[in-house]
Formats: C-alpha cells, structure tokens, sequence
C-alpha cells in the first residue's frame, strides 16, 4: 500500500463524504479508492468510516485522525514540494462555472493569453445560469450572482450589481403603471431567465421573498436576449443597471420601481474549500482575480 497515497484519498474522501465523489477528484475508480482506505484502517487497526449503502461518515477515530493526516500532507509538501518538477503540478484540466453574461466574453480570452507559458493546462469554461454542484461536476473556480457567499467558498467580491425592473415607454402607455411587485407579476406581462433546475423562469426576489412568474410573456437563457424583449416593449423585466443604463438615459426605458423594490446582487469570484487544492487551480484563480481586478463592470 502506497500510504501518501491512502492518506490523500482519506482527507478528500473526509471533506467530500463520498469514495465516487473521491474516485473522480483522483482519476481513479471507487473500487481503488474502497480498497486503498480499507487496507488504510487496517493498517490503523481502526475504521476510518462508518458506511452504509448510501453515505460514509467519520468515525470517532477518523475524526481524531483527520488533523494528524491534513498537518502530515501539508508537511510533505513543503519538505518535497520545491523539489517537484514544475510543470507536472502546472497541467491538467481546470474546470470554470460563471453566468452567460456578455461582458464577461473577454474574460476567456484574457485568461487564455495569461495562460501562454502554461500550456499543458485545459481550461473547462462552463456558462450558464444552472448552478453546478462543486463535487458532482467536479468545478475548481465560479463566478457566481448571489446576495453572500456560501460557508465553503474560498471568496472574492468582484463588483455590486443593482437589478432595476425595467419597461418601455410603449408598454406602459398601454398598461399602465403596477402598484407594486406582486400585481407586475400577477397582472401584467413579464419576463425572466430560465431556471434549467425547475425548467420554469427564475422567480423575482425582493429581499429574501421570492416572487414566483406564473404566465411569463418572454423567458429566455441569456440577458441579452431578455433586455431585447423589454426595448421591444413585451415585457417588464429584471435588468441589472450596468446593462441598461444607456438605455436609461436615451429614454428607451424607464425604471418602474423606486430603489425600494430594486434588488442588490453580488459577484463572487470563488472556489470550494478545499484541503488540498493543485498548484493549476491555484494558478488560474489568482490569475482571474487579477483580470476581473481590471475590468470596469
């Protein structure tokens, strides 16, 4: 038995809870990964794991000995870790979650020209509004719209965005003005994003209440598309103020609400906690920090 080896599987396999979910963080199958920990705990003469058909959890023992493995590990590497070659810590694929948004089309780009010295590392660019699980799809870095970070992010706030129900002046002569959120949603015609988790437009939300859109006029998969339908006079629409200000100003929109009933999103540049997380990862995350450091959003 390879016990680096076992130790590494045993730490991930603590945080993720799961040999599958460990197999594939590893490359390997979970028949390696059940075999190496089994000969690990009888190495120990003690189980690391309670487990039935469905999920593993830490025995008492294995709580005791996570510490001991984690602080062993990151000795290990900083005994070995200058003496490792370089370029096999710098390659590998790393796996990218962010929204479609169209400003962000140049962030790629930028990445990838950053990425010039270091080209044995693939760049997995995911975007979409769905929200990918960090273990299931195996994602290293996101950038996320949320109103916080969630406890197991590594995170950094890009920038604040102001969402601001919007409508043309065309639609609001022939409707009229709502009187507050919930008749918009009820009454008059409306539009969102696509959820491809519920298959159903994303609700509106004003602080923490969601609002759901019954019969929504327009939903689609992107934003460009969803401010084309509010300038074409369809819908009311949530539309952030960076994308619509111009918009604003000519005229060709008009904000329904007051900042009252506007929402407050946030852009998080994350990735999972993790106990050990590859030298590539570390890379194109401090990388796109940089990058999203100079963009004026």
């Amino acid at each position: 038995m390879n016990r680096l080896d076992a130790l590494k599987y045993f730490v991930i396999a603590a945080e993720v809870l799961s040999f599958k979910n460990t197999a594939a963080r590893f490359s390997v199958s979970p028949q390696v990964i059940t075999r190496m920990i089994a000969e690990l705990e009888a190495d120990l003469g003690e189980p690391l794991f309670k487990r039935n058909t469905r999920s593993i959890t830490l025995t008492d023992f294995g709580e005791a000995f996570l510490p001991k493995a984690v602080r062993f590990l990151q000795e290990e590497e900083q005994l070995f870790g200058a003496s490792k070659n370089a370029e096999d810590e710098l390659r590998g694929t790393v796996r990218i979650t962010l929204p479609p948004y169209p400003y962000f089309d140049c962030i790629l780009y930028r990445l990838l020209t950053a990425l010039e010295p270091y080209p044995q590392i693939n760049i997995e660019w995911r975007t979409d509004f769905e929200i990918l699980k960090t273990v299931d799809d195996q994602i290293d870095i996101g950038i996320r719209i949320s109103k916080t970070p969630e406890e197991h992010w590594i995170a950094k706030k890009i920038c604040v965005m102001q969402e601001l129900i919007v409508a043309s002046p065309k639609l609001i002569a022939q409707t009229g003005l709502p009187k507050d959120m919930f008749e918009l949603a009820q009454k008059f015609p409306v539009g969102n994003i696509f959820n491809p988790n519920s298959g159903k437009a994303w609700d509106w939300i004003i602080g923490d209440l969601p609002i759901p859109l019954n019969n929504p006029s327009v939903v689609t998969t992107d934003l460009t598309s969803l401010l084309q339908a509010a300038l074409a006079g369809r819908i009311f629409a949530p539309i952030t103020r960076q994308d619509c200000q111009c918009y604003l100003d000519s005229g060709e929109l008009i904000v329904v609400f007051d900042n009252h009933e506007t929402e407050i999103w946030s852009f998080y540049l994350y990735r999972p906690y993790q106990t050990i997380t590859p030298k590539r990862v570390l890379l194109v995350y401090e990388l796109l920090e940089k990058i999203l450091a100079d963009i004026k959003f």
